[in-house]
């Protein structure tokens, strides 16, 4: 075989490598930025917890303030808050303080689910790139190979015809000076 019959398969090989190397390179760049949204949003989630822990213990600490001056003000006006309506008060004042606790830790839960759904997409999208680039790299490799294969089966040059997977008859068109008659080339 003579060097210049070899070129066809040279170039097919060449850009059968090259671009499976450039869907590699892709497939890396997306399964990194996949693994870095995956980091974000699970940092995202322990930061909406701590939130939340935050936003309990403020409501915690609001309730004991407004307990505080509630038995201040009854004990300024010699109110009994052990029993009767003061007793009550402050009842409510502790019921709806804890229910403020409880919300905001329902609310950074919430929150936090939010940020651990989005951690479980972007684990999956890293997953689907590894599989689609894969999957793209070997229908590339098929692709070159059946472009050679064209080649060799269907004599090389200007007769291969394209691929056995694509495009191409198989066998072969020859571009000679009849393919060209009736072309104004001006």
């Amino acid at each position: 075989m003579c060097y210049v019959a070899a070129i066809p398969y040279i170039v097919a090989a060449v850009g059968t490598a090259y671009s499976m190397y450039t869907t590699n390179q892709a497939k890396h760049y997306q399964q990194d930025v996949a693994k870095q949204d995956k980091k974000l949003a699970d940092q995202a989630a322990i930061n909406a917890n701590a939130e939340g822990s935050y936003a309990a213990d403020q409501a915690r600490i609001r309730g004991n303030l407004q307990r505080g001056q509630q038995l201040a003000a009854f004990a300024a006006n010699n109110v009994d808050f052990s029993t009767g309506s003061a007793a009550d008060i402050l009842g409510d004042t502790a019921m709806f303080s804890e229910q403020d606790q409880r919300q905001a830790r329902i609310n950074a839960s919430m929150k936090a689910y939010g940020f651990q759904v989005q951690s479980l997409e972007a684990q999956g999208r890293k997953a689907y790139a590894g599989w689609a680039g894969r999957s793209q790299q070997f229908g590339q490799f098929l692709q070159g190979a059946s472009q050679a294969a064209g080649y060799a089966y269907g004599g090389g040059g200007g007769g291969g015809g394209g691929t056995l997977l694509g495009s191409g008859s198989g066998k072969g068109t020859t571009m000679d000076s009849s393919f060209w008659s009736g072309t104004r080339w001006n």
